[in-house]
């Protein structure tokens, strides 16, 4: 293999380096991709999204099955869920979608090296293999790195898999716990608060900041309050935890309002780190910020320009979508000398809580900061026929729009298929679409989509009566 020069050596196999691999082939460059794991997915398969969001679908069904508020048939469980019950969903999801990693880059003919990749000068890697433990050298021509992120841990606090946990150790639970403190309301803090809250677990969720998911409209951040509450879950919100405890099988959290919380385990999920600092970058000539993630300009090069970087190690969104989207480009970029975008303007967003939030375009507040005049337009799903027949109650759908104009500004929404709707308001807005759109169009009765029908109506009247 030291022999080999290829045109690409992609560094990590997650969603950004699956995709730029795949890119690159396609566009006939020779192609190795190098993961440090046993399997090939990234935190997106093996620890991250597709295992948080397959508890969550497990969770849901087993609700589903469990609530007798449609059927009006009681089947609720004489026991506890087991964690290998809770957990074999995951576990076949993850089997299902490594395989397909695996055959489709066999399928490419894309060359794959399970080991520890860190540079030995701009043009070569020094992996040692996992299974042999023994160095190789690969050479290439260009690199794409996409090693990911994992998750931040405070300094001082002593992370031991059993009482103290992060967003990848949760998944390796021997039992549910009983009591839950959750540490930051950001995504991963309030989507494993609403898988635990629905298993029984009484959580406790602490965020300094004030509020849950702070980036979002007010009304779905105060929806998302207000349903966790009604199911059991103490917010501590705007204090922070000073000490943290394990004694007698049980975690001691100490707050700075002075309360003191007691309970089976603690999950910090206050944010991720890139993993840049692992792979000797320096020998390059290129520097990593304090969070260990990589600059790069708009075509996703380094500071040194056959050096590309993709995926969470770049930062914001840190979104399975846009790394998809920023590995192909990087190819594309790497094999053809395209000049591309970075992408992160008008992209929607789904926070898959229970129930789920997603959202494209500004926010009321940042409307205002920018002095536009915009109109709001609402939807409760109570108010839909489909919503009364799938049992959703709580769900919302709010439309900004220019008020002067017409033209659809964002969509913000709460409820049962939020992150599938969000992309109706997507397109709309893409194209530069008015929300007259929603008015003077059909739409399939009974269906969830309709709410877009009703907010438009409402906001268009709110407006025609305040002009």
């Amino acid at each position: 293999m030291s022999d080999t020069i290829y045109d690409i050596a992609v560094i990590g196999s997650g969603p950004s380096g699956e995709k730029a691999a795949l890119e690159a082939a396609s566009l006939g460059a020779g192609v190795v991709v190098i993961e440090k794991g046993i399997r090939p997915g990234g935190a997106s398969v093996i620890t991250g999204t597709i295992p948080s969001k397959s508890l969550r679908e497990t969770v849901k069904h087993v609700e589903m099955l469990s609530g007798s508020q449609i059927t009006g048939i009681d089947f609720k469980l004489n026991r506890s869920l087991t964690i290998p019950e809770l957990m074999h969903h995951k576990n076949n999801v993850i089997t299902d979608r490594v395989g397909d990693i695996l055959e489709t880059y066999k399928e490419n003919g894309i060359t794959y090296v399970f080991g520890k990749a860190r540079f030995q000068s701009p043009y070569e890697l020094s992996v040692v293999c996992t299974e042999t433990e023994r160095p190789i050298t690969i050479k290439a021509k260009k690199f794409i790195v996409a090693v990911g992120t994992n998750p931040y841990h405070p300094p001082g606090i002593q992370f031991d898999g059993t009482y103290i946990l992060d967003s990848d150790t949760i998944l390796q639970l021997k039992k549910i716990p009983e009591t839950l403190v959750v540490i930051g309301g950001g995504v991963i803090g309030c989507e494993y608060t609403s898988i635990f809250c629905r298993l029984g677990t009484k959580v406790s969720l602490v965020d300094p900041s004030g509020t849950l998911l702070n980036f979002v409209d007010h009304d779905i951040s105060d929806a998302l309050a207000s349903q966790m509450k009604k199911d059991g879950v103490k917010l501590c919100l705007g204090c922070n935890y000073t000490d943290v405890k394990v004694v007698d099988e049980a975690v001691n959290v100490q707050l700075d309002n002075g309360d003191i919380i007691e309970a089976s385990a603690i999950l910090f999920a206050n944010g991720r780190q890139g993993m840049a600092d692992e792979l000797n970058l320096e020998v390059c000539g290129l520097e990593i910020n304090r969070r260990n993630q990589l600059e790069v300009n708009d075509n996703y090069q380094t500071k040194v320009p056959h050096i590309y970087a993709v995926g969470d190690v770049i930062g914001f969104p840190s979104l399975v979508s846009v790394s998809n989207e920023e590995g192909r480009m990087a190819a594309r970029s790497a094999v053809l000398g395209e000049a591309t975008r970075r992408v992160g303007s008008d992209i929607p967003y789904g926070i898959y809580t229970i129930p789920e939030i997603s959202m494209i375009g500004p926010t009321e507040k940042q409307l205002i900061e920018k002095k536009i005049p915009y109109g709001v337009g609402t939807c409760q799903f109570k108010d839909l026929a489909r919503g009364l027949i799938i049992g959703d109650r709580k769900g919302m759908l709010k439309l900004l729009f220019n008020r002067e104009t017409h033209e659809m500004l964002a969509v913000h929404m709460f409820g049962q298929s939020a992150a599938e709707l969000v992309h109706i308001a997507q397109a709309v807005i893409h194209y530069k679409g008015k929300i007259d759109y929603f008015l003077e169009n059909v739409f399939n009765f009974p269906t969830l989509s309709a709410a877009f029908k009703v907010a438009a109506r409402q906001g268009l009247m709110k407006k025609n009566n305040m002009d």
